[in-house]
């Protein structure tokens, strides 16, 4: 069974400062929680200049709530496929009898019907399925191609928000 494991770098009281800055820059991937403080301008500069985020949290629940979601990440599936192409939603269409529709627009590669896909929202992945119709305006159409504007109905799901990402796969044999 996976598992993740955190490793607290630093535990002080006080502002975040440089240094806490440059212990975290040690490992990657590490972010910085300031708990009912904030950041000096110098750790936030160089915080800036080496993508270290600074997370900052006056409710202790959130923080936890953060890491617990942080952890879900790590070990949520990420399903076997080749990456075939992207769409970004830009409206949701209410069509009654048919449910939601995701008014997208393929950012690269293509989107074909029937093709597996994953949405993510943020670097989630909410749903993986398929695509169960495809539109060109009113016409519908098997594949959509970068640039390309489109409607995008899928199996099982239309929970779709603005932002959201359609991303498109090819199962590996």
């Amino acid at each position: 069974e996976a598992e993740v494991i955190i490793k607290v770098l630093v535990s002080e009281a006080g502002d975040v400062t440089k240094s806490d800055i440059a212990v975290a820059s040690v490992t990657p991937g590490t972010t910085v929680l300031a708990f009912n403080t904030g950041a000096n301008a110098a750790a936030m500069d160089e915080a800036r200049a080496l993508g270290i985020p600074i997370e900052y949290y006056s409710v202790v629940y959130d923080a936890i709530e953060s890491v617990e979601s942080r952890m879900q990440e790590v070990l949520s599936p990420t399903p076997e496929g080749e990456y075939v192409g992207s769409a970004i939603v830009k409206e949701v269409f209410n069509i009654g009898g048919t449910g939601n529709i995701a008014g997208s627009k393929c950012r690269d590669g293509i989107i074909k019907k029937g093709s597996n896909v994953r949405v993510m929202r943020g670097d989630k992945i909410l749903v993986e399925t398929k695509v169960r119709t495809l539109r060109n305006f009113k016409a519908e159409v098997d594949t959509i191609n970068s640039g390309d504007e489109c409607g995008i109905g899928l199996v099982d799901y239309e929970d779709f928000e603005v932002g959201d990402v359609i991303e498109s796969y090819v199962v590996k044999k």
